[in-house]
């Protein structure tokens, strides 16, 4: 038999947790560094927020390439719950996804808006409904659709949307909104507040705060900033 380790290492919060790259939108992909501390206190905010716990299950969708995955791992086994993932070849199927949520026993879906709309809309074709354990949607990573909510819970029983949003560099997510009945007059689904120990700033290029209503570019601050690019 080989050695034993003696105990845990020497980690700290500020240790390196894992590296995703950026999509390249703006240029050359660029590797993110996350440490444990910021990753964490989105994890557990989060789960908090929305008492994730045990008796949950959630269905893995996004691609380990992609800062998504992060919560779907760590989010749910931090909290004593599993994750279901779609069976080889499913992972592009929404008429699977619906079936794998429904035999699992899924509550919680953590996916882009696009993946949800695809399996909203194969629900609707089918004249099927969401299962009723389905409590919970995150959405976030890009536009959500106003009327996604709404659809979402026409098909299930008392089940939530959440839109959340943020970027690589700041921890999986920096601000979220529950999306609840639509406001007259409104065009997009509201950002939202910051995550615990994050903040959020809309400042003009003198880096000066935007009075209320006038736009201005977003700041993220806060724990859960990156510690730099790799």
């Amino acid at each position: 038999a080989g050695p034993r380790a003696s105990g845990p290492g020497p980690a700290s919060p500020s240790n390196l947790a894992y590296v995703i790259y950026t999509s390249g939108s703006t240029g050359k992909p660029k590797g993110v560094e996350i440490d444990h501390a910021g990753a964490v206190g989105t994890i557990l905010d989060v789960g908090r927020r929305f008492a994730v716990g045990s008796a949950d299950r959630a269905l893995a969708l996004s691609n380990l390439t992609f800062d998504l995955s992060v919560y779907d791992l760590f989010g749910l086994l931090a909290a004593g719950g599993a994750v279901v993932l779609p069976a080889p070849g499913e992972e592009k199927d929404p008429g699977a996804w619906l079936a794998r949520i429904e035999s699992a026993g899924v509550t919680l879906v953590n996916a882009v808006p696009r993946l949800v709309q695809l399996l909203v809309e194969r629900a609707e074709r089918s004249g099927r409904r969401l299962p009723d354990a389905l409590r919970l949607v995150l959405l976030s990573g890009d536009w959500i659709p106003l009327p996604l909510a709404g659809r979402i819970r026409a098909l299930g029983k008392d089940v939530r949307a959440i839109g959340l949003g943020g970027a690589t560099e700041a921890s999986i997510w920096s601000i979220f909104h529950p999306i609840e009945e639509p406001w007259p007059g409104i065009p997009s689904v509201p950002y939202g507040k910051p995550l615990a120990n994050q903040t959020f700033h809309v400042l003009d290029g003198r880096l000066d705060p935007r009075p209320v209503h006038v736009p201005g570019d977003l700041y993220i601050g806060g724990a859960g900033l990156a510690r730099g690019y790799r």
